[in-house]
C-alpha cells in the first residue's frame, strides 16, 4: 500500500454506532437498533473498493494469486467491522460492557490487520469518483502531511498513541460519556479504529525493513493490553455506573458483566499479540540467516574475483 493511499485509508470517516441514553432514561431495548449511518459508511467503502478491484483487473487481465489473497483479506475486515458496527451487537453493547469489549476487540485485533495486510488504499482511490479522487490525491502529496505521517507511523509513536487512546477511552469518565452520548460515541469507535490501523501499519513498515523492533513492540503491547483487562476483571467496584442499570436484565450483575469484559480484553488481546510477535520473531531469523547466505556469497564471489 502506497503511503498516501494508506493515509486516506486512515481518515476514511468513522462508522458511529447508535449510542442512547441509560438509566432513568434508558430506551426499550431492540436487537436492529443499528446505526443507518454506519450501515450507509460501510456499503459505500465496499462499492468504491469493488469498482476500484474492476478497474484494477481491467488493466491487469488477470487476477495474480496474491491479489485474490489480498482481496479476501479486505472483505474478511470489512465483514469483521460489520458485525461490530452495524449488527445487533452494536445495541447489546450499550447493554453489556462485555459486549463493547467484543466489539472494540473485533475492530482491533481482526479488522484493522485485515485491512493492512489487503492493501486497499490503491482500489478505494480508483473507485472514488474522479473529482474525489484528484481531490484526496493533492491533498495527500502534501509534504508536510507526508513527514507527519512518517513519524506519527514510527514504531515508537505509534506504540505511545495506541497506549494512549486504549487507556484513556477506559478511563471511567471518558467511557461513560460515550456510553450517554452519540457523538463521543462515534469518535470513540472512530479513534479505536484509526488507531488500530496505525498500529498494524507501522509493524508491517519495521517489519519490511528487517528490523527486530516489531517484537519488542508487540509483547510490551500484550502486556500493558492484558493488564488493562486484569485490572477490569479484578476491581473491587464496578468502573462503569451505567451498566448497573443495564446488566441485570440479561441475568448479570454489573461487576460479573465488567470481569467479563475485562477477561474478553485481557485473554484474547493478549494471545494475538503474543502470536503475532512469535511470527515477528520467526520472519527476523529467517532474513537473518538469508542476509548471512548473501553475505557468504558476497565474499566467495569477492575471493574467486581476486585469485
Amino acid at each position: 500500500m502506497t503511503r498516501s493511499a494508506l493515509l486516506w485509508l486512515l481518515l476514511i470517516p468513522a462508522l458511529p454506532a447508535q449510542a442512547h441514553l441509560v438509566g432513568p432514561a434508558h430506551q426499550e431495548f431492540s436487537w436492529w437498533l443499528v446505526d443507518p449511518v454506519a450501515v450507509v459508511l460501510l456499503i459505500l467503502v465496499a462499492i468504491a473498493y469493488q469498482r476500484g478491484i474492476r478497474h484494477q483487473r481491467r488493466r491487469h487481465q488477470a487476477t495474480p494469486g496474491a491479489f485474490r489473497k489480498r482481496q479476501i483479506m479486505f472483505w474478511g475486515g470489512w465483514a469483521t467491522l460489520a458485525i461490530a458496527l452495524a449488527s445487533p451487537l452494536d445495541p447489546l453493547g450499550e447493554e453489556l460492557f462485555a459486549a463493547h469489549m467484543v466489539q472494540h476487540e473485533l475492530m482491533m485485533l481482526i479488522a484493522a490487520p485485515l485491512l493492512i495486510l489487503a492493501r486497499p488504499g490503491a482500489p478505494l482511490l480508483r473507485g472514488l469518483p474522479r473529482w474525489g479522487a484528484r481531490g484526496v490525491g493533492v491533498l495527500l502529496r502534501g509534504r508536510g502531511l507526508r513527514r507527519f505521517w512518517d513519524w506519527l507511523a514510527s514504531p515508537l509513536i505509534a506504540w505511545l498513541v495506541h497506549l494512549v487512546v486504549l487507556w484513556g477511552w477506559h478511563v471511567p469518565v471518558l467511557f461513560t460519556a460515550g456510553l450517554q452520548n452519540t457523538w463521543i460515541h462515534a469518535l470513540q469507535h472512530l479513534s479505536f479504529l484509526w488507531v488500530a490501523l496505525l498500529f498494524w501499519w507501522a509493524l508491517v513498515r519495521s517489519s519490511k525493513r528487517g528490523s527486530a523492533v516489531g517484537v519488542i513492540y508487540l509483547f510490551t503491547t500484550a502486556i500493558h493490553a492484558s493488564v488493562l483487562g486484569a485490572l477490569l476483571t479484578f476491581a473491587p467496584s464496578v468502573w462503569y455506573h451505567p451498566y448497573l442499570a443495564t446488566a441485570p436484565q440479561w441475568g448479570l450483575s454489573a461487576m460479573e458483566d465488567q470481569q467479563l469484559g475485562g477477561l474478553i480484553m485481557w485473554m484474547p488481546s493478549g494471545l494475538v499479540f503474543i502470536a503475532a510477535a512469535l511470527v515477528e520473531v520467526a520472519g527476523y531469523m529467517r532474513n537473518s540467516e538469508r542476509r548471512a547466505q548473501q553475505r557468504e556469497l558476497i565474499k566467495e564471489a569477492q575471493s574467486h574475483a581476486s585469485s
